[in-house]
């Protein structure tokens, strides 16, 4: 049992960073040169959405220390606009533009493309959204289990 754990943490950073591989291809094929793959994987989590910079990092949209460096690219090259709440004005919040948005979905087309070539090979055997709510039992039980600890 302590080796799957082990395995499956491992599997899933290989699986993370060989995402990225395949959004930085998309990327180079679309020709856009301003914007990185971890970049572009936080501008699919955003989406549609109105989010702020903290959730960036609190639900998972990036994972690292220069998520507030990673922002400030998307805001200058123009996939995200910032806006100061007019309540508090220590929040900020991230909104895709159209660039962004535009972006987005020539992605999330390429991602639907390469899953439809990725079903037939499992024949029925093997369900992607099965696999991600086994994922997310395992990240809630880590989760509960550092909550009791600390």
């Amino acid at each position: 049992m302590k080796n799957s754990c082990v395995e499956i943490s491992v599997l899933g950073e290989r699986n993370y960073r060989l995402f990225l591989d395949v959004v930085r291809c998309e990327l180079d094929l679309l020709r856009i040169v301003d914007i990185n793959a971890v970049q572009a994987f936080i501008l699919l989590n955003i989406g549609g959405n109105v989010i702020t910079a903290g959730d960036v990092i609190a639900k998972g949209y990036y994972i690292g220390s220069n998520a507030s460096y990673n922002i400030r690219k998307m805001v200058t090259n123009g996939y995200v606009k910032q806006m100061q709440s007019d309540y508090d004005k220590r929040a900020t919040f991230l909104k895709l533009t159209d660039d962004g948005l535009s972006l987005c979905s020539k992605l999330n087309q390429a991602i639907d493309e390469h899953v439809a070539e990725f079903a037939p090979g499992t024949k029925g055997k093997f369900d992607l959204g099965q696999c991600a709510l086994i994922l997310k039992k395992i990240e809630h039980f880590w989760k509960d289990l550092l909550s009791r600890k600390q």
